[in-house]
């Protein structure tokens, strides 16, 4: 069933030929991590794909004592290391469950051989790093706005299926503001929203 889900998501950016269903269903493992359990942490030496049939995750990294959200993703998408600092898969990025998690993993070693030999897996690649670069655009867009109620009400915008769903510590670190700051400022729209009615 999950890899049943990755198919149907692929096959929505471009159809998958049969031959190539058969040895991605040879080849693709699926694994499950707890709520707080690392994915992929800087310690990792191999690189991989996930692509998250349940649950939510996120992408984090440390500056000193301090996690930094950089990224939240739930179920449908694909996800992996932002980047690595020499190209050699050395990271400083953590990627954590922060429910419980199912998904399906491709190594690296596979993706480039699919890359090497599958077209619709080049055209596939191309839209996803499209979408993930205008991703990251919207993220620093959200981290450039002056004040915690501007980046709290893009983030209404952009991510409107993660509010709910995202305990509130994990987006207020992503908006780099404070939990307590970003209390207030869901307490004051929420307000104001009451008084619109």
């Amino acid at each position: 069933m999950p890899v049943t889900i990755f198919f149907n998501y692929l096959n929505q950016i471009y159809p998958l030929k049969e031959h190539l269903v058969t040895y991605l269903s040879e080849k693709v493992t699926t694994v499950e991590f707890k709520k707080g359990k690392y994915l992929i942490s800087p310690l990792d030496k191999e690189d991989c794909l996930f692509f998250v049939v349940k649950g939510a995750v996120r992408g984090f990294t440390k500056i000193n004592t301090k996690k930094i959200t950089t990224w939240l993703e739930v179920e449908n998408v694909l996800i992996g290391r932002i980047r690595s600092i020499d190209g050699l898969g050395i990271t400083e990025e953590y990627i954590e469950a922060i429910e419980d998690c199912e998904l399906v993993v491709i190594n690296k070693e596979m993706l480039n051989y699919l890359y090497d030999n599958y077209f619709e897996i080049n055209y596939i690649g191309r839209v996803l790093i499209e979408r993930s670069y205008a991703a990251a655009e919207e993220r620093a867009f959200i981290a450039r706005l002056p004040s915690a109620e501007s980046k709290y009400l893009r983030f209404l915008k952009a991510y409107p299926h993660l509010i709910e769903r995202i305990p509130l510590r994990f987006i207020a670190s992503f908006l780099n503001v404070s939990e307590e700051t970003l209390s207030r400022v869901r307490t004051k729209i929420a307000k104001c929203n009451r008084l619109n009615l």
